[in-house]
């Protein structure tokens, strides 16, 4: 999928900070959407199978590989063949993701990604280390959150509306922020707050130096399935920052 950086505007009212940790005291994320390719060729769906299925084959072998050599104990395992088999256990993560996500729309990321924003804004929680503002621009920002698809089910066939809602997104350094600091969060980060209906899909690599997360709706609900699960994903973007601030603002 291309990125380009489609800012969702609002109207935003910055509290002053205070003190010798005033610098500190606001942490700042710009909400955007991906460009998002529309694949409606059966060929491209193939070939998004085929990778995906290559993907666990590929995991697939190393495991088995793995406990031959060195047992089924995986702390027995070398460190560097147990990072070797998250490398590829993140690239099936993402292969499935590819997958799951090819009817993606446009539209309802573009709009997935305004909630997401709005949510942020508003929500104030206790727990910040610090005031979170959205920006207009990734290089004003600490942190870019980015939308990149969006996906429906139903728990029933004969259901008319789909009861459960999925967003494919992605957390990374803006521009404002020293991409040591970002480097420092450990790439195998869980969200680990009880209720928080969102997941890291995968860590950053060379080649994709950002977070995947998938939030959920909960599901059971077809009325505000949509902005259930775009809420689910604003909670999870607070936690990401919340759980990190310390690394991310460190001098």
């Amino acid at each position: 999928m291309k990125r380009i950086a489609v800012a969702i505007v609002l109207g935003l009212v910055a509290s002053a900070a205070r003190g010798d940790d005033a610098a500190r005291a606001v942490f700042r994320v710009f909400v955007r959407t991906a460009e998002i390719e529309v694949r409606s060729i059966r060929d491209d769906w193939d070939a998004l199978k085929l990778r995906r299925e290559q993907a666990r084959q590929n995991r697939r072998m190393l495991e088995d590989e793995l406990r031959e050599l060195y047992g089924s104990g995986r702390k027995s395992w070398p460190a560097e063949r147990k990072d070797e088999l998250f490398r590829l256990v993140q690239a099936e993560a993402l292969a499935d993701a590819d997958y799951e996500y090819r009817k993606s729309d446009p539209r309802v990321a573009y709009d997935t990604a305004r909630e997401i924003a709005e949510s942020i804004q508003e929500r104030r929680g206790a727990s910040r280390p610090g005031v979170v503002l959205l920006t207009s621009s990734a290089e004003e920002a600490d942190l870019v959150v980015e939308v990149a698809a969006c996906r429906t089910a139903k728990s029933f066939p004969t259901q008319s509306k789909p009861d459960r809602c999925y967003v494919l997104f992605t957390v990374g350094a803006g521009l404002h922020l020293d991409p040591t600091h970002f480097a420092r969060v450990p790439a195998d980060y869980r969200i680990k707050k009880f209720g928080t209906r969102a997941w890291r899909i995968a860590g950053p690599t060379l080649e994709r130096p950002v977070f995947h997360f998938e939030s959920y709706n909960g599901g059971g609900k077809e009325f505000g399935c949509p902005s259930a699960a775009a809420h689910a994903a604003s909670a999870a973007v607070d936690k990401f920052i919340e759980d990190n601030y310390g690394v991310l603002t460190a001098h």
